[in-house]
């Protein structure tokens, strides 16, 4: 086949609306042979190519190759001075790799082709994440860049058995899509069947890793999350450790780890850097916090509305004359201030940060000193929907933050129309899709497994947790040894002496 067949089907397979760059040139003493250098402009690294290819091909190269029956791997060995090259024998994996921004070498005497990485090297620095800021910990977090988010996963864990996936999800945009897991820990039907569900994607395009996360998971409907989404490298080590899988995508600084359990969305990174009290603590102010923002407003509403025998006498004449000449009812109260405060929080977001925060902040303040002056809520009613506002804030993973500010609503509209018993209905009909939930066919409530409940709502001391978690499948149960033993023997050995 001849060096211009070569390059057309190249060309051809890479599109026509790819600037596809073509270098011709030849090389050798004696009679030259032809070649060429096949990349995408934009894709690549003009540098590298000049220094590392162009320049060792057309000048470094004294002699005839014509003779040379693998010229293709000669030429590597002896001229090519990069690491990162390799020798494809298929023509659809050599244009998947120049889209990837490699630089294909074409010989017109050679059957094979070199493809060296040339991509462009420009990225975004890795730095703290902002919405995952912890206390103690790494300062690291995931960029948009695949192949250094896996080192980054790999600086963390040498094992031998850590285990990278490759994958590309999208017939139009063909992303890079890597799977991680601990090959001795994992569990091989879990892993089979998060491989199948990878592969069964059939979509023109993936952009972002949320995608891929709707496209696996089991209940789309809920609106609690399957997977835990992060972009701390640290917490997705310790999640491999304890036989879950990673999913990663190119162009996406977040990863998920599945499966997920409700009690890990309210774990920091920060629990196990910290002292047994200290975090049995912090869960506990996570925990209770969780249950004020989902009850506060609908408690409130139930005894202000139907139940006001049950307010101590104290605060009923507070409450009475606070509530003088107010336009609005309780229920319409508290809906009109909590979507007040869901439209500053969403145009927060969609804002610059400092703009946002200060929108968040002055608007707050200004909607909530208005609605008092024109009586159209009361101070207690504030009160109440600014504390359950609050505490959304103390729970550490957005995803699970957000599923918890959308339940205030619906048990709040069942207090309104049946009081305290359309509370208690709306928490029995909650527990009951909780209970009914599995995140890839592990139990989405706290786990069965007596061992678990070290590390659920509060977590034992570290060297007490000898064994991984029962409730994730794993083939490996012991994680370490119980070796304070030999601490506590040479203590007593001392004191006998």
């Amino acid at each position: 086949m001849s060096l211009t067949i070569k390059i057309d089907r190249i060309i051809q397979k890479c599109g026509g609306s790819n600037r596809v760059i073509v270098r011709r040139i030849s090389i050798g003493r004696g009679t030259p042979v032809e070649a060429a250098i096949v990349y995408i402009t934009g894709f690549v690294d003009q540098n590298i190519i000049n220094r590392d290819i162009l320049n060792p091909l057309l000048f470094k190269i004294k002699e005839d190759l014509h003779d040379i029956k693998q010229v293709s791997n000669y030429i590597c060995s002896k001229y090519i001075s990069m690491s990162d090259i390799v020798i494809e024998n298929d023509v659809n994996n050599v244009v998947k790799e120049i889209k990837r921004g490699k630089t294909a070498i074409v010989i017109d005497t050679a059957y094979n082709y070199i493809i060296a990485n040339t991509a462009d090297g420009e990225h975004r620095n890795i730095s703290e994440p902002k919405d995952e800021q912890g206390v103690r910990g790494s300062r690291e977090g995931f960029i948009e860049n695949l192949d250094i988010n896996i080192s980054l996963l790999k600086r963390g864990i040498k094992d031998n058995n850590l285990v990278v996936e490759n994958f590309i999800v999208g017939r139009r945009s063909q992303k890079d899509l890597a799977i991680v897991y601990v090959d001795d820990i994992v569990d091989k039907d879990l892993l089979k069947d998060i491989k199948a569900r990878i592969q069964a994607i059939d979509v023109d395009a993936v952009t972002n890793i949320g995608m891929i996360e709707q496209f696996i998971e089991s209940y789309p409907y809920t609106v609690f999350p399957q997977v835990y989404t992060t972009q701390r490298p640290d917490t997705v080590q310790q999640n491999l450790m304890e036989g879950r899988i990673a999913i990663l995508l190119d162009g996406s600084p977040f990863a998920i780890t599945l499966p997920a359990l409700l009690v890990e969305f309210f774990q920091a990174v920060e629990d196990y850097a910290q002292r047994t009290v200290v975090t049995d603590f912090n869960r506990f102010i996570r925990i209770l916090g969780t249950i004020l923002v989902v009850t506060m407003p609908s408690i409130y509403l139930s005894l202000v509305r139907f139940n006001a025998e049950l307010i101590p006498i104290k605060f009923v004449l507070p409450l009475i004359q606070s509530r003088k000449d107010i336009a609005l009812s309780p229920f319409l109260e508290i809906l009109s201030m909590d979507i007040v405060i869901e439209f500053l929080r969403e145009g927060g977001l969609r804002l610059p940060s400092k703009i946002g925060q200060t929108l968040s902040i002055v608007g707050g303040f200004i909607i909530g000193s208005a609605a008092l002056q024109a009586h159209l809520v009361s101070p207690d009613t504030l009160v109440v929907v600014g504390a359950s506002t609050i505490g959304t804030f103390i729970i550490p993973n957005y995803d699970m933050a957000s599923s918890v500010r959308l339940l205030r609503f619906p048990l709040l509209f069942l207090t309104n129309f049946l009081g305290a018993f359309g509370l208690i209905a709306g928490l029995y009909l909650l527990s009951v899709h909780i209970l009914s939930l599995d995140s890839f066919g592990v139990p989405y409530f706290t786990p069965d497994k007596y061992s678990d409940l070290k590390d659920t709502l509060m977590r034992a001391p570290l060297w007490k947790m000898n064994k991984r978690p029962e409730g994730i499948p794993n083939n490996n149960p012991i994680r370490q040894s119980d070796f304070r033993k030999k601490f506590w023997r040479n203590k007593n050995e001392k004191d006998k002496k």
